[in-house]
């Protein structure tokens, strides 16, 4: 098997990971898909390639569970955290950063998204004070964000380095 044909498979069987992930039950808003965005630059070096590989994954679920109003807002979000975990990636000791990055992609995700939510549902009036209360009602699903992509973003540098790839992590 060459390595092009590995690597291939190795983005197929992530794109399936994250689907099933966000199609089979579990918390709200606990999967790797920010995990993952954090990580995608350290696997693809272009940036739109490193975009895409979640995104994919985010549409391919959205067709089966159903499509959804804030979809812009959400993809916008995920698109953001690759974008900055690409900018980041050269800077800092390898867990700080991915560490940093998993918090950073988490407030980032939740501020974006419930902006949206705010803008667009009609739940909440359009001042300060709805603004505020669509942020407080999202608190508990920020919990959740922030601890799956914390769990899976340690989760994807342990197996890096036991697979011997976190080279990938220093060199990128």
């Amino acid at each position: 098997m060459t390595l092009n044909t590995k690597l291939a498979g190795g983005v197929v069987s992530l794109i399936c990971f994250l689907v099933a992930s966000r199609v089979i039950p579990h918390p709200p808003n606990f999967t790797p898909v920010l995990a993952v965005a954090v990580f995608a630059p350290y696997f693809a070096r272009d940036i739109w390639v490193a975009i895409a590989l979640p995104l994919l994954a985010m549409v391919l679920a959205d067709l089966i569970i159903g499509l959804h109003s804030s979809m812009l807002w959400v993809y916008g979000a995920v698109s953001a955290s690759v974008a900055l975990s690409h900018l980041v990636r050269k800077a800092g000791p390898k867990l700080v950063r991915i560490g940093g990055m998993a918090l950073a992609s988490s407030g980032l995700f939740f501020v974006l998204t419930n902006f949206g939510v705010w803008l667009g549902s009609g739940f909440y009036p359009l001042t300060a004070e709805g603004l505020m209360a669509c942020y407080i009602a999202a608190l508990p699903f920020f919990g959740n964000t922030l601890a799956s992509t914390l769990v899976f973003s340690g989760l994807f540098y342990l197996v890096m380095r036991m697979a011997g790839q976190d080279n990938r992590l220093a060199q990128a």
